[in-house]
């Protein structure tokens, strides 16, 4: 998220000059981003964190559990914090971790992550409610991951209420978030095992179009591909994504506000 004051990435999984390089492509770089909110303590979203707080005096915001050895900023789930002119809520997520999405207002449009997660509870989408850009965890389709080489042990742990988001349940979610202001969907963290982009966006823009949404633009999330910005009311503005999925880092997420 950004704003005259500076930048906000969301989580820090890769080396900084990866990340760097990756936010060279939307035409960015690690000066313009002054504070990093972290989703969760796995080291695929953290690892890069003590290298930017060393190097670059950055400051990092968690919500408990996350990233208290990490030197964070602790802020509760559900309490709101300023950050860089934004205002940043954490929101609990179901995970076999401790988890959080994220929401970021300018005070007026609002944007909203969530991924690694097992269900899209009615928490859950109580706190994305009346984004206009949403980047939502689309993980697997149910079928590719039954028949999959995954051992029987993680494919239930991936498909359980505390694991990740599939196809079908991204799609559901997606349907109850647009009446409600959706404009943007982004679906993130497919696996390349068990997943395809085609796949999940053919499922979310099929359920949308048949819940009489098909006016929410939806785009997935790939690796190593940085894609255009998005514009998210007046004036906040949304690059689709600078992400890492698969478990191999999560570069982050930069939003934007002019």
């Amino acid at each position: 998220m950004e704003t005259d004051s500076g930048g906000l990435l969301v989580d820090a999984g890769l080396p900084p000059r990866r990340i760097g390089a990756l936010l060279a492509r939307i035409g960015r770089n690690l000066t313009d981003v002054k504070a990093v909110l972290l989703t969760h303590g796995h080291t695929d979203h953290t690892c890069g964190v003590p290298s930017l707080v060393r190097e670059r005096d950055m400051e990092v915001f968690a919500a408990p559990g996350v990233g208290e050895s990490l030197g964070a900023n602790t802020v509760a789930p559900g309490e709101s914090c300023a950050v860089g002119g934004l205002t940043v809520t954490f929101f609990e997520v179901p995970h076999d971790s401790m988890t959080y999405g994220v929401r970021v207002s300018d005070g007026g449009s609002a944007v909203a992550m969530a991924t690694d997660l097992g269900e899209a509870s009615v928490e859950v989408l109580r706190s994305m409610r009346g984004a206009e850009a949403v980047v939502l965890e689309a993980n697997h389709d149910p079928d590719w991951l039954r028949r999959g080489p995954y051992s029987a042990n993680l494919k239930r742990r991936i498909s359980s209420s505390r694991g990740h988001l599939s196809n079908r349940q991204a799609a559901d979610a997606a349907v109850a978030l647009a009446p409600h202001g959706l404009k943007d969907l982004i679906i993130a963290h497919l696996s390349k095992t068990n997943n395809s982009p085609t796949r999940a966006c053919g499922t979310v823009s099929g359920a949308l179009r048949e819940a009489g949404h098909g006016g929410v633009r939806v785009r997935a999330a790939i690796a190593g591909h940085p894609t255009p910005w998005i514009e998210v009311g007046t004036p906040l503005r949304v690059p689709e994504h600078v992400y890492r999925y698969g478990g191999r880092g999560a570069a982050g997420q930069l939003f934007g506000i002019e």
